[in-house]
């Protein structure tokens, strides 16, 4: 699942909200998640 977000602190708080979602019995999941940048910009290279 890709999410766009604006600072890696809401990317935290939305991790947190949709590991907490209910799963089967309407118990909370809590699965794990990975975060990482994806499609930003590339480093430059100067000389």
């Amino acid at each position: 699942m890709v999410i766009d977000v604006d600072s890696y602190e809401r990317a935290i708080e939305l991790a947190g909200e949709l590991s907490a979602a209910p799963g089967a019995g309407g118990k909370p999941i809590h699965e794990w998640l990975e975060l990482r940048p994806f499609l930003t910009m590339p480093p430059t290279v100067t000389e």
